[in-house]
Order: C-alpha cells, then structure tokens, then sequence
C-alpha cells in the first residue's frame, strides 16, 4: 500500500525551503507520496488537514518550544494541545501514523504527551531535544527516514542512530512505552479537565463532537497483572 506524507512549512527560518524540499525528495525515493503545503494562517492550516488524504508521515517545519508551536511572524501560533485537536478532529492520519516534528525542542516529554493524548493515531512522536538550524535537522530526519523505510527498522532504533552518526539529541516516543509512564499518567485528569474548559469557552453549552467527547472522556485502560512465580 502506497505511503503518504504531508509536508507542513510553517517556520520561514533561513534553509528552510532546502530542508523541506531535500526531505521531500528523499521521501519520494523510498516511495512516500509526499504533499506539501506553506500555511500562512491558522485557517489555512486547518484546510490542509482537512483533505480527503489520510497520511502515514506527517513533517512540521516551524518554530517551537515546550508550550506549543509558530511560524516566522506568529500568524500561525498553536499550543501542543491545540494541534493535537486540530490532528484529531481532521482525521487526516492513518493508523500508526509517524509525526515528525523539526522545530526546535520539539523532542520533549511533555510535546510527546500533549500530541499522543489528543489523537490515538499518532503512534510515534520524533523531535530534537535542543535547539537546531536547518541544516541539522535534515541530516537527523535523513537518517531516520532512511533507517525506517530503507532499512525497515523500528522507529525507536532509527532515532537512536542519528545521535551515533551525528551527535545531535533526538528522541523518538512510542505510544505505547508514553503511555505507562508516570509523568504521562499523572496528567491524565488535567487533560480531561482542560478539554472541558476548552470546550464550554468555545461553544457554550453546546454538544461536542464525538472526536472532542472521546478526549473528555479518556482513562487509560488499566495495566496487566501478571501473577507471581
């Protein structure tokens, strides 16, 4: 079954459109169908998502930090929360879909788990611990992807490889390893509290739509236990 990647420029930082062009190239050698969109405006953001195309990879080039993401003059300015709702209620990924995010910081904890607990779909969050240019973040998701699609290895293990070849802190986060840990469970009732306050702001007493309704509602499943020898 064909691949697909939906390329999001939203930084308008120097190297950028190289960045951005030279992963689409690659992603087209490992035959990723690729789509790419310049979003200048939240709205236009949102349309790209809302496409009949439902995507394997998804690339974000913009600028970030622990709270959320923008681009070069703020006209696009989202919290972690507020596109990982946007992801959801667009439906625009498929399962075990792979976010990739080349913003800076976009390899925190606390990304990972904003973006995971909003869309059951992202399986894999990938990011940069620290602050990068450009050119460093090509060379980091060049590895990644080549050991994925090329190489056919697990997305943890790909992330690994780009600090043995460049020395560069990535990391790479599993759904299912996020969701056992403590940090992550701990926020489970700030989230659902959060989605409630969001949503009574935004539409009053209004009923939400059902993909907003699953995130008030989310509890995580309760762990196995496996009896002792």
């Amino acid at each position: 079954m064909e691949k697909r990647m939906l390329l999001i420029k939203a930084c308008g930082v120097k190297g950028e459109e190289q960045e951005c062009k030279n992963v689409e190239i690659q992603a087209e050698l490992y035959g990723i169908k690729t789509t790419v969109v310049a979003p200048k405006t939240v709205e236009e953001l949102m349309a790209a998502l809302k496409g009949k195309i439902k995507y394997d990879f998804i690339y974000l080039s913009s600028h970030g930090s622990a709270e959320g993401l923008c681009n070069h003059d703020s006209s696009i300015k989202l919290t972690w929360l507020d596109f990982g709702i946007m992801l959801c209620e667009t439906a625009c990924m498929k399962e075990n879909c792979i976010l990739m995010l080349s913003c800076c910081r976009g390899g925190l904890n606390q990304v990972a788990y904003d973006l995971i607990y909003c869309c059951e779909n992202i399986s894999y969050v990938v990011g940069p611990r620290q602050n990068l240019p450009a050119h460093d973040m090509l060379i980091s998701f060049n590895i990644f992807l080549y050991n994925v699609r090329h190489r056919g290895l697990d997305p943890i293990v790909a992330c690994e490889k780009i600090k043995g070849g460049t020395d560069i802190r990535f990391v790479c986060f599993d759904r299912l390893e996020v969701e056992a840990e403590a940090g992550y469970i701990l926020k489970q009732d700030d989230y659902r509290e959060e989605m409630e306050r969001r949503w009574r702001k935004m539409r009053g007493e209004l009923e939400p739509p059902e993909e907003v309704k699953k995130l008030m509602e989310k509890k995580l499943s309760e762990p196995e236990v496996l009896p002792l020898n």
